[in-house]
């Protein structure tokens, strides 16, 4: 008698109380890298590697949707699938832009089985709503077989085309000897097939940073943000393009995000000259049906040292409903339990003023906070420098959107933490030396919408 076939397991997507409720996520099934993110006659589109079939990473293909006010998305058809009889066995990540037409393309790396050697590729869309794609698969717009520059060796991938001085130009990520190093090209004619090296923008031993994934380029006036994701935290660096010798000078640089739980940024500018940054939060619990989201999108700023400075995206307010307000008081070395929401999506700001030497520790959400002079340390991870030292006002702003919990101190150091879900309803804080608690907020936040 044949073996039965095995019960088809049955996830509970739709009903999981963990699930975030505004954060951006598919359908169902697994999502990682935010890709080819452009504005277009009013909407946003929004592409991200995405496996259809399952909640781990497989399979690659681009998963699509747009918003107008990105809060409330529609869910397009996937726009990349494998070209299996081409020899494309994954759809990696990439970007999407006009070419000097003014139509719509995307550049994405093709990967093939092994042992073959990764390309970078074109698909361009097959009507004026950008919902179906053909992807050039068999004509890459480069191929290390054939381009100009060094020979890259193992991974070479996920491209970003921008703009500079009238020119066009693309970055990836690559491995050149024992570095990870992030090259540049120039494409003539702004149609984004041909492409010629320049050079090196961005390198590092591989001891130190094994590759440098998903990197972006913006610029902030006369000035530059270069985000990496370093197969770590999440790391940018400010400074000037010099697109004489081709370099990239950095000037700062640090971390975009205190935690792992927060990867791949790709950055764009916004129609309103707003840079946005859209990223991947990971590493929730297997086996629920789905798996990954996207971050708050995050509005950044260079101030005038060339520090990186970033808040939560503005139109988020919209979701704010039912407000709490905290009674200011003096901090003492005894716990202070404040205020709560009994609500699975909060948003919250408390204002400290810390003296010199004053220690401020919190607990929100089972995260810790500790914030002195040296900075910011959430939970176990690295400290976070907090320039300049918090003698004045420091401003704690979290969201909380049932598993996913994003922290923001003085919009210079952030922490994105998965958590388990329910968290504990309790926010605490104590301070050793002089310290008060000026004002504090927290908000009830609707569920923005997917359809």
């Amino acid at each position: 008698m044949p073996t039965p076939p095995a019960p088809q397991r049955e996830y509970p997507v739709i009903n999981d109380p963990a699930r975030p409720a505004w954060h951006f996520h598919p359908p169902a099934y697994w999502m990682n890298d935010p890709n080819g993110i452009f504005h277009h006659d009013g909407w946003w589109h929004l592409f991200y590697q995405h496996n259809p079939g399952g909640d781990e990473w497989a399979d690659m293909h681009w998963g699509h949707a747009r918003s107008r006010d990105l809060l409330n998305w529609q869910h397009l058809p996937i726009a990349l699938h494998p070209q299996l009889a081409a020899g494309e066995l994954h759809c990696y990540s990439g970007c999407c832009v006009p070419d000097a037409a003014g139509e719509p393309r995307i550049l994405y790396t093709s990967v093939p089985p092994a042992p073959g050697r990764a390309t970078q590729v074109m698909a361009t869309p097959e009507d004026t709503t950008f919902q179906s794609w053909t992807q050039h698969v068999a004509t890459p717009v480069l191929d290390l077989a054939t381009h100009d520059g060094p020979a890259f060796a193992g991974d070479w991938r996920d491209p970003y085309v921008f703009q500079a001085e009238g020119r066009t130009f693309m970055i990836l990520g690559a491995l050149l000897g024992d570095e990870a190093v992030v090259p540049l090209y120039e494409n003539p004619d702004g149609m984004l097939r041909d492409w010629t090296y320049r050079g090196i923008l961005l390198r590092a031993p591989q001891t130190e940073v094994p590759f440098y994934e998903c990197p972006s380029l913006v610029p902030h006036g006369d000035r530059w943000i270069l985000f990496v994701s370093p197969c770590r935290e999440m790391a940018w660096h400010s400074g000037t393009l010099d697109l004489v010798n081709y370099r990239f000078v950095t000037a700062r640089h640090g971390r975009f995000d205190a935690s792992r739980d927060y990867y791949a940024t790709q950055a764009k500018v916004a129609p309103d000259g707003r840079i946005l940054a859209f990223g991947w939060v990971r590493h929730f619990p297997k086996n629920r049906g789905w798996n990954g989201c996207l971050g708050v999108i995050r509005e950044v700023q260079l101030d005038a040292t060339g520090d990186l400075l970033t808040t939560p995206l503005a139109e988020l307010a919209a979701l704010h409903t039912g407000e709490t307000v905290f009674p200011p008081h003096q901090l003492t070395t005894e716990r202070h339990q404040l205020p709560w929401v009994e609500a699975s999506s909060i948003r919250g700001e408390c204002i400290f003023t810390l003296n010199p030497g004053s220690v401020l520790q919190l607990k929100l959400a089972g995260v810790s906070l500790r914030i002195d002079e040296a900075g910011v340390q959430f939970a176990d991870h690295p400290v976070c420098p907090l320039p300049p030292p918090p003698d004045g006002p420091v401003r704690l702003e979290w969201l909380l959107d049932r598993s996913v919990l994003e922290l923001f101190v003085n919009a210079r150091a952030v922490c994105t933490q998965v958590v388990a879900f329910p968290v504990p309803p309790v926010l605490t804080v104590r301070a050793e030396g002089a310290a008060t608690l000026d004002s504090g907020r927290i908000w009830t936040l609707r569920g923005g919408g997917t359809a």
